[in-house]
């Protein structure tokens, strides 16, 4: 099944001058927790306007999903949709939102399993908590350079954000520069140009340092 694209306002902003944000200092888990749960309740109010890079961080900190595996799960719906079963594949990304709301590619998941499914008011908005989500992460830099890199909290905010650029993936490179990690991304873009993009995956790099897993990151 083909999947359908999401329509961003993040082109206007996406290669200008950008404030380059410091690195957060991570919370504990536990108040990254409560951090999040009074974020995500405003968010499941219908208030959009919340610090998503806030929301996703004390999400990714705060470990709010607690044994349930977002990615598996979020793996299951992609295949799902895939295969045609878009109820399926609706069912397993509302899950994922309930575990955490600050997970992109399941509102992503959503979104499109409810376009095919004709149901556009549900997927309008899925794609405005989308878009909020995905903004947030294009205020971060302009992901030009390590110094203007897009802050991400993890691997599959990169490739939700890519997926919005209508970008073609090629490989993958993590470096370090200047005390912090990065992700250079090669990627083919629109106009069939191949071009680098930075994320910034500190925090990546330091919840995979307290789990006790040093190894780097690929797609």
């Amino acid at each position: 099944m083909q999947a359908v694209r999401i329509v961003l306002f993040i082109s206007s902003i996406l290669f200008v001058g950008l404030p380059v944000y410091a690195q957060d200092q991570l919370d504990d888990p536990k108040a990254a927790h409560a951090k999040y749960d009074e974020l995500a309740a405003k968010v499941n109010r219908g208030d959009l306007k919340v610090d998503w890079r806030a929301l996703r961080l004390a999400a990714r900190v705060g470990e709010v999903a607690g044994d349930y595996d977002l990615l598996a799960a979020n793996k299951r719906a992609i295949a799902s949709y895939q295969k045609g079963d878009c109820e399926e594949a609706l069912k397993i990304a509302r899950e994922v939102e309930q575990h955490s709301v600050a997970d992109g590619q399941a509102h992503l998941t959503a979104m499109n399993s409810l376009i095919v499914l004709g149901r556009k008011p549900e997927a309008d908005k899925e794609l405005r908590i989308l878009q909020a989500f995905l903004e947030s992460i294009t205020k971060s830099g302009n992901g030009k350079s390590a110094k203007t890199a897009w802050f991400v909290v993890g691997i599959q905010e990169e490739l939700v954000y890519m997926y919005g650029l209508h970008v073609q993936f090629k490989e993958q490179h993590s470096l370090k520069q200047d005390g912090h990690w990065y992700d250079a991304v090669l990627v083919t873009d629109k106009s069939g140009k191949d071009v680098v993009l930075w994320f910034n995956t500190d925090t990546d790099i330091e919840l995979n340092g307290r789990a006790g897993d040093e190894g780097h990151h690929i797609y």
